[in-house]
C-alpha cells in the first residue's frame, strides 16, 4: 500500500490546483486494504473543492474473490422484464444476507453495482452473472460490464468487448454505464462532479481497485468528474475502468460488527443508505 502512496504523492505534489492526503491502509485480510483520501477537485469555475474517497484495493487469488451481491443473496430478487419488479435493499443488508446463507465465505465488505430503472420497475440496467449463471441478460446502450472470470481474473469490458467474450468463462459480472479507461487510454473529458461509485483493473486482471466518492456537501465532499476518476484509476495502475452507479446510490460498506455491515461513506441522500437491486463484495473463502 505504500506504492499507493508514493503514487499519489508524486502526481499531486507536482499539480498546483490538485492536493491528496491519503491515509494508512487498513488491512482487512492478506491481499484486501481499505484506503481514504482527501482529495481536492476544481469545478467547472476553476474553485478547488474538498473531495472524500474511499478505496478498496484487491488482489485477487484462490481465497480472496469478487462476487455479485442480490437482495436477499437470491437470484430471483433479480427480474429481466420491466414487467416484473425487481427487489431493492440497502448495500449493506445484501452484504449481511450473504454472509448468513454462505457458510463457506467470509464478506469483508462491497459497494453498489449497476445503475437501474428506479421510476419504473428497478431493474438493473444490465447483465448479472452469478455463480456462472446469467441471471439477466438485456442491457441498454451504454452498458459497460465488469466481471470476474472462471480463470479468476477480472475485466473491466465496454459492451462490444462483452459481446465478443466467451459467456461461459464468466463467473460474476455485474454492469455500469461509462468506460473511464480503455487499454490505458482515458475515455472522457467531462468535469461534472458527482458522488460515484467505479472500479479499475489492471492489464493482468489480478488486482483490482473499487472507488466511491462522496458528493453533494461543499464543505465535506463534492465528488469527482469521469476524467478525475480517469486519473486517478490510471495512477493507481489500473488498465481498464468502468463507472458504476453514483449519487445517493453510492455506498461503501465494511463489516462494522459480527454480521453486520454500515457504509464508511456518507451516501448524498437525506435518508442515508439507498436501497439498490445489487452490488459487488469482496469476500474470502474459508
Amino acid at each position: 500500500m505504500k506504492l499507493i502512496i508514493l503514487l499519489f504523492a508524486s502526481l499531486f505534489l507536482s499539480c498546483s490546483t490538485q492536493r491528496v492526503a491519503v491515509t494508512p491502509a487498513r488491512t482487512i485480510t492478506k491481499g484486501v486494504e481499505v484506503v481514504t483520501m482527501d482529495y481536492t477537485v476544481t469545478d467547472s469555475k476553476g474553485n478547488t473543492l474538498p473531495t472524500k474517497i474511499f478505496l478498496f484495493d484487491v488482489r485477487l487469488s484462490e481465497r480472496v474473490r469478487i462476487v455479485a451481491t442480490t437482495v436477499g443473496d437470491s437470484d430471483s430478487s433479480i427480474c429481466s422484464t420491466e414487467e416484473q419488479m425487481t427487489l431493492k435493499a440497502p448495500l449493506s443488508e445484501q452484504l449481511e444476507a450473504m454472509q448468513a446463507k454462505r457458510q463457506n465465505i467470509k464478506v469483508l465488505g462491497g459497494v453498489n453495482a449497476d445503475f437501474f430503472h428506479i421510476r419504473t420497475s428497478q431493474m438493473p440496467c444490465g447483465v448479472v452473472y452469478r455463480n456462472g449463471v446469467c441471471i439477466k441478460g438485456g442491457y441498454d446502450n451504454q452498458t459497460t460490464v465488469f466481471a470476474l472470470l472462471t480463470d479468476g481474473t477480472a475485466r473491466c469490458m465496454s459492451s462490444s468487448e462483452y459481446e465478443a467474450l466467451d459467456k461461459t468463462l464468466i463467473a460474476e459480472a455485474v454492469s455500469g454505464r461509462q468506460m473511464l479507461l480503455n487499454d490505458g487510454v482515458a475515455q472522457s473529458s467531462s468535469t461534472r462532479l458527482e458522488p460515484r461509485t467505479a472500479v479499475g483493473v489492471t492489464r493482468d486482471g489480478k488486482r483490482v481497485f473499487i472507488l466511491v466518492a462522496d458528493g453533494r456537501r461543499k464543505e465535506y465532499s463534492n465528488g469527482l468528474s469521469y476524467a478525475d476518476m480517469a486519473v486517478i484509476f490510471k495512477r493507481l495502475g489500473a488498465y481498464d475502468a468502468i463507472n458504476l452507479d453514483g449519487g445517493g446510490s453510492s455506498s461503501f460498506s465494511v463489516e462494522v460488527a459480527t454480521g453486520d455491515f454500515a457504509p464508511i461513506n456518507r451516501p448524498s441522500d437525506r435518508s442515508g443508505e439507498r436501497p439498490v437491486p445489487n452490488g459487488i463484495a469482496i469476500v474470502e473463502m474459508k
